[in-house]
């Protein structure tokens, strides 16, 4: 990367490093910036001069530059349809080599020797690499020495396996190169309503280990990969029940049953029994923080965050709707982006600035507002109005409505060319604009300084926005005290003591900082894998290896090929889950599948028979069926099929 220089400047100053003598390598402990040959920086210019700008400088741009560009709040652009810039224009493949190199050598990860610069970057920059080579350096750097070398070993046979082409170069079991394994530790736990309380004992205890955790279940033969992704596939649904009182949900009782994930049981549980927001995900409740409730739900909540922890250091994906805005608290920067924010919030339109001094209620809010922004919060400041149309789009819209309310409000009392009664008396004649096109004021909606929970099931009817909010009634002099307030209640206050509680969770696995390098949909797809699986006739036909009575052209293959291109996502799902112990396919779709789905003949089966697999090599033991309905059929038949038995 080259600094930025004035045309004066950079005729008379040479950037090539050859002219200048490489800088020892220097150790910092205290993280500052390390120059070294290894660095693949090299600052060729006289820092007094003036007339350049610092590779410090360089990267700041660049950070609120790509803020900006990936920002869905800039909806100017959007509306206009000016085309944003691709990602890959901030990709640098120099540096991206370098920091390949440095995780390529076993010696400096086991001594956890890398330089200064790779972690910085990461977390300041991830936008200089690409999601693959952050992904390689995550799970490199993020779990020990010892899982640093086993991440390598896997990474060159995910490559060489990516590279083989089925049936004329059959599997290689050369292990030559291995230098260890892993230590697994296997649990085992009943299949039944008690599963969560098992689940969360076994997080506990297992939190701090660097094991691999391998679960079985009780009075069932299955060992090894299957059950244990069955085993997190059943907990991420227990952990969405709507009597834990951990997520936004409606007393709406218009679930689609369809979409509901399966219980621990195999049976389909009553309608209401799971969260019914799952279009944009689930998001935690606000809830009072001094209340029972919430003091009850902070151990889900810990336990929640080992158990998305433990997912990513093993490797395992689960199948559970996570909102972008909670992503986005998991993810964010806080400290890094201070600017960003800034930068972004002078760029909307229509901000709330003014505020009536004549409320003694407003002053009070006021400052309890900037009381509440000066406390320590490691999740706070960080959402805005635009997440809580994804999280609540019934009191988004509110939110919006009482908005425009106040704009209006505003072009009063900037209109100098009215006198200061009639100001008052046209605020006072102001009426809230609903979106069906209704006028009502507001003293007839009777509003206090309250938030209402959406569901009955969270045990309280009302909390407090401010000491005595109760009997404080919503005016248009203290409108937009209210609205602060209650944003922030739902997007910070509300879940300030859940979130913690999930970071401590987190943070007993491994630092949860660690995925400030990734967005919320990256990380989304780390933890969840592809959460609508899609793939064409050439991604089967390339991707999966059938075999002992199946081949590329046999008509039970071909079938089986079109069987699965005719399946509706649920329905693929259900087959994954099936076939590989998870319902979502990893990053990169069947190509990243590893190891391959292998499809053989079943032998001594007929018409009736069903097809059987073997989830922890992916091997799918499917009869040969006279034709695709029949396939289908029994196909999906046996996808509902629960339990690990010998078959």
């Amino acid at each position: 990367m080259n600094p930025l220089v004035s045309p004066e400047a950079q005729e008379s100053t040479c950037l090539e490093s050859e002219e200048f003598p490489q800088t020892p390598d220097v150790s910092s402990k205290s993280g500052a910036s390390t120059l070294s040959p290894n660095s693949p920086m090299h600052i060729g210019f006289n820092v007094a001069d003036n007339n350049l700008c610092s590779v410090d400088d360089v990267l700041e741009l660049l950070t609120q530059i790509n803020g900006l560009n990936q920002s869905e709040i800039d909806s100017d652009v959007k509306e206009h349809g000016v085309s944003v810039l691709s990602e890959d224009l901030f990709i640098s493949k120099k540096i991206t080599n370098k920091l390949q190199q440095q995780i390529q050598d076993p010696l400096v990860l086991a001594s956890n020797a890398l330089p200064n610069w790779c972690e910085n970057l990461n977390q300041s920059c991830p936008f200089l690499f690409p999601f693959e080579t952050r992904q390689l350096y995550f799970n490199c750097t993020s779990f020990g020495a010892s899982r640093s070398i086993v991440c390598l070993q896997s990474q060159r046979d995910v490559t060489v396996e990516r590279q083989r082409i089925p049936i004329m170069s059959p599997r290689r079991d050369d292990h030559e190169f291995r230098i260890g394994r892993l230590k697994h530790e296997r649990v085992k736990v009943p299949r039944n309503e008690d599963l969560l309380m098992w689940a969360m004992q076994v997080m506990k205890t297992h939190c701090n280990r660097k094991s691999v955790l391998e679960v079985e279940f009780l009075d069932e033969e299955g060992t090894g990969l299957g059950p244990t992704l069955e085993f997190y596939a059943l907990v991420a649904a227990e952990i969405q029940r709507s009597d834990l009182c951990m997520w936004l949900c409606d007393d709406d009782l218009g679930e689609d049953m369809e979409n509901s994930p399966q219980s621990a049981e195999g049976n389909s549980k009553p309608v209401g029994y799971y969260v019914n927001r799952r279009e944009h995900g689930i998001f935690p409740a606000p809830l009072p923080q001094n209340s029972e409730i919430c003091e009850n739900v902070l151990k889900y909540f810990w336990f929640f965050g080992v158990f998305v922890a433990k997912v990513l250091q093993d490797m395992r994906l689960v199948d559970i709707p996570l909102s972008t805005s909670f992503l986005q608290l998991l993810c964010h920067n806080k400290v890094l982006s201070r600017n960003l924010q800034k930068v972004i919030s002078d760029r909307r339109n229509g901000d709330l600035s003014v505020v009536s001094e004549e409320s003694d209620i407003v002053e009070t809010c006021t400052k309890m507002l900037r009381t509440d922004s000066n406390k320590s919060n490691a999740f706070g400041g960080i959402l805005s109005l635009e997440n809580l149309k994804e999280i609540d789009p019934t009191r988004y819209q509110f939110l919006q409505e009482m908005q425009n309310l106040l704009l209006r409000k505003q072009s009063i009392e900037f209109d100098d060319t009215i006198s200061a009664e009639k100001k008052h008396e046209l605020i006072n004649e102001l009426k809230l604009q609903t979106q069906n096109g209704l006028e009502v004021s507001l003293e007839d909606l009777a509003l206090t300084f309250t938030y209402l929970p959406s569901s009955s099931i969270y045990g309280y009817t009302q909390a407090e926005l401010l000491p005595n909010g109760s009997s404080v009634n919503v005016t248009i002099d203290n409108l937009e005290a209210y609205c602060e307030l209650l944003m922030n209640f739902i997007l910070q206050d509300g879940i300030a003591q859940q979130m913690k509680a999930f970071s401590d969770g987190f943070n007993e696995v491994f630092p949860l900082k660690k995925l400030a390098a990734f967005t919320p949909s990256e990380a989304r797809m780390m933890i969840c894998g592809e959460q609508f699986p899609h793939w064409s006739r050439e991604d089967i036909i390339s991707y999966t290896e059938p075999k002992l009575g199946y081949n590329k052209d046999s008509p039970g293959f071909q079938r089986f090929v079109n069987v699965l291109l005719s399946m509706s996502g649920d329905e693929r799902k259900a087959f994954l889950q099936f076939t590989t112990g998870c319902s979502s396919l990893p990053p990169g779709g069947l190509a990243n599948l590893h190891p391959r789905l292998t499809v053989v003949r079943k032998v001594d089966a007929g018409v009736g028979s069903y097809p059987s697999v073997n989830t922890c090599v992916h091997y799918l033991k499917l009869p040969d069926y006279p034709t695709e309905e029949i396939m289908k059929e029994r196909l999906l038949t046996a996808t509902k099929e629960k339990g690990f038995h010998l078959n």
